[in-house]
């Protein structure tokens, strides 16, 4: 990864945490102290208990958004971004259909594996007009523009409008559409596709129905990787 690059993500992955802190500051009702305890339980946790843990206090990643009304970047994390980069460089996927990109951390990692590899094309879906502006300008600032195409707009809009096939799916939407909108993919999907869908266990609800597709569906063979939010991995079969 160049320089630029890591200078780059280190910053949007601090903004991010600077973003969910405050969150979480203005719902949580106690000290400060005991805030900073909760955040040391957090950590200590299994992953796959985390998202039973926020529910306690009353915390989801579902809403961050939607009850403060401001566009936050609800970015994955470094640990998540590596993994995605690795995926790519092993995987070495032509085509990259990221659903849910928000302010472009998740398409800095596949961009800039992409421009390893030398070829390949991520296109990045997005509905926040000002997330689309600074998803343009992280995109420029890291110098992966060609590697780069964003779709403004709805996302299962876009989806209607994609044609061929992807080598990836990245999926990192709203928790409560991902069957719906995986239902919308699906004939875009080849054998050997790689698909991957975050928050399993930080929205574990509201992805269940979407795991049960893959679980009762031979053409899935999709486990859930038990770090950090929870990805769920799923290859096609047939």
């Amino acid at each position: 990864m160049t320089s630029t690059a890591t200078v780059l993500l280190r910053r949007l992955h601090e903004q991010s945490q600077t973003e969910v802190m405050a969150r979480v500051r203005a719902q949580f009702h106690g000290s400060s102290e005991e805030l900073l305890t909760l955040a040391d339980e957090y950590d200590t946790l299994a992953p796959r208990l985390r998202g039973r843990f926020l529910e306690t206090l009353g915390l989801s990643t579902e809403d961050f958004e939607s009850s403060q009304g401001t566009a936050m970047s609800l970015a994955v994390s470094a640990e998540t971004g590596r993994f995605l980069r690795n995926m790519v460089l092993s995987h070495k996927p032509s085509r990259i259909l990221e659903l849910g990109s928000s302010c472009g951390v998740s398409t800095l990692y596949f961009a800039d594996a992409l421009r390893t590899l030398g070829s390949g094309t991520v296109i990045a879906t997005e509905l926040d007009t000002e997330k689309c502006a600074r998803l343009r300008a992280h995109v420029r600032a890291a110098g992966v523009d060609t590697h780069v195409d964003l779709r403004e707009g709805d996302v299962f809009q876009t989806v209607s409008r994609l044609d061929g096939t992807f080598d990836m799916v990245f999926i990192d939407v709203w928790a409560n559409t991902y069957l719906n909108l995986f239902k919308r993919i699906e004939h875009l999907l080849r054998p050997g596709t790689i698909v991957l869908a975050d928050n399993m266990y930080t929205a574990e609800d509201a992805v269940r129905p979407y795991k049960q597709y893959l679980d009762g569906n031979p053409r899935f063979s999709s486990t859930t990787l038990n770090f950090e939010s929870g990805i769920e991995f799923t290859v096609v079969v047939a």
